[in-house]
C-alpha cells in the first residue's frame, strides 16, 4: 500500500494556513479593542438585568496562565465582579464569564 502524500500534503498546508491566519489577527487585534468588546459585552447583560452601567467599570490585567492573553474584569459593585478569560486570539476561553466575590468585604 503506497503512502498518501497527497493527502497528507494538502491537510499541512490547510494546517500552515489557517496558523497564519490565526497568528496575522493575534497581532491585528489589540488589547484596547478586546477590552472594548467584552466591557460592551458587560453593559449588555447589565442593561438587561436593569442595572445601569459604564463600561468605565472594565479593566485588563495580564493574565500568568499560558493560554490566557489577558482577564477582562468588569466591577459590578464593590464587593462582586465578572471575569473574562481571554485567549490569544480575543476570544472567551469559558462559556460564560465568571462571577467573583472580593474579600474582606
Amino acid at each position: 500500500m503506497k503512502f498518501p502524500w497527497a493527502i497528507l500534503s494538502i491537510l499541512s498546508i490547510a494546517a500552515l494556513a489557517f496558523g497564519l491566519l490565526l497568528g496575522m489577527k493575534s497581532v491585528r487585534i489589540t488589547e484596547t479593542e478586546i477590552i472594548d468588546f467584552y466591557a460592551d459585552d458587560f453593559v449588555k447583560k447589565m442593561n438587561e438585568k436593569g442595572v445601569s452601567i459604564d463600561r468605565l467599570a472594565c479593566y485588563a490585567k495580564v493574565s500568568e496562565r499560558f493560554w490566557e492573553r489577558m482577564i477582562v474584569i468588569c466591577d459590578i459593585d464593590a464587593a462582586t465582579f465578572l471575569e473574562y478569560p481571554v485567549g490569544a486570539w480575543g476570544q472567551l476561553l469559558i462559556e460564560k464569564p465568571r462571577l467573583g466575590l472580593r474579600e474582606g468585604i
